[in-house]
């Protein structure tokens, strides 16, 4: 289990599985209607939570969620900054 400082992230760790899971869900659920349902990962980003240890600041952060969600056509898809994970 990862911990930073004192910190163990189980809860972190149970909520991105969570997300995983709506994300198929919802895609399955909506794949008729137009909209497009997926999950978009940032990366390692410099935060209160990461102790400000990420690679990448906020702001750089937040250009792969941003670009995606202005142009992603594919529903269920898990996106990284290394590309597609598959769920």
């Amino acid at each position: 289990m990862r911990a930073i400082g004192n910190q163990k992230l189980i809860g972190y760790g149970a909520s991105k599985a969570a997300v995983n899971m709506l994300t198929v869900q919802l895609a399955a659920e909506l794949q008729d209607s137009g909209i497009v349902i997926s999950s978009v990962a940032p990366g390692y980003v410099k935060t209160d939570l990461t102790g400000h240890t990420g690679f990448m600041t906020p702001e750089e952060g937040a250009r792969l969620p941003v670009s995606y969600a202005l142009g992603g056509e594919e529903a269920g898809r898990f996106i990284e900054p290394n590309g597609e994970t598959p769920w």
